[in-house]
């Protein structure tokens, strides 16, 4: 019998000293397309790297040292002017958009994340949301600096193993917060068995959220009845992915 190979990740590692830099990959307006605030205007700030590498993930740009785009390393205070400009361009108020940190993985900036929230906050804005995997204990000036944790622990349907997917000392952390949700992208039923195992014991039911894996409008479409059933059957939640079903995986959308 022929054995797969495992799957290993083409992480590209990253810097040991960023000299208080951030390695800003984009920055755009659109709207947060999942979770409790789909539909909000927002302002995306993705930074590169990660320490995970799912298989089916969408911003392989971020961390695949094959495909990985280079990006700005910027400091705080220019990725701050450059938030208040991208918002003066869409003719938005700072305090009417949530600012969401995502990747790559954010959490491998932690310790100098505050600061550039810190100086987004004088400029105006007021509301920030991080998009995190859970793997990496928040710090105190992050569990003060974040309003909203949308994390998204892994399942074992991104090719790697439990071990590797999940720590739970950071998810209780994340949970004991009160103001965090925790989206689990969902392949097929077995998942649901995965996240009532591994995660339940962990966090409050009513803070899952199911979302259906793929980066097409089509498979969108024909993921959502099954996935919709199946968080209305163990009294979790659903959410759409509205960017999707809108853009596909059309970039900066």
């Amino acid at each position: 019998m022929v054995q797969s190979t495992p799957y290993n990740p083409p992480i590209q590692p990253w810097p040991k000293d960023f000299k208080e830099l951030l390695p800003l990959n984009e920055a755009f307006v659109s709207i947060q397309g999942e979770g409790r605030f789909a539909g909000t205007p927002a302002l995306f700030l993705r930074f590169n790297y990660c320490n995970l590498g799912c298989t089916w993930c969408d911003t392989r740009f971020t961390w695949d040292k094959d495909k990985i785009e280079k990006g700005e390393t910027l400091t705080p205070a220019q990725i701050a002017e450059l938030a208040v400009r991208l918002i003066d361009e869409a003719s938005l108020a700072p305090d009417n958009v949530h600012v969401v940190l995502t990747g790559g993985e954010p959490m491998l900036h932690q310790d100098r994340l505050p600061k550039l929230v810190e100086l987004m906050r004088n400029a105006g804005f007021n509301f920030f949301e991080i998009e995190t995997n859970g793997l990496i204990v928040p710090n105190n000036n992050m569990l003060k600096s974040i309003d909203w944790w949308n994390c998204s622990p892994k399942l074992s349907n991104n090719g790697l193993a439990l071990s590797k997917n999940i720590n739970a000392n950071a998810i209780r952390i994340i949970a004991f917060t009160d103001k965090a949700d925790f989206k689990f992208v969902v392949t097929s039923p077995e998942d649901i068995d995965e996240i009532i195992t591994n995660y339940l014991p962990l966090i409050p039911k009513y803070s899952v959220m199911l979302m259906p894996e793929g980066f097409t409008r089509a498979k969108q479409l024909r993921a959502t009845p099954w996935v919709k059933e199946a968080a209305e059957r163990n009294g979790f939640r659903f959410s759409p992915r509205l960017h999707i079903l809108k853009w596909g995986n059309e970039r900066k959308r």
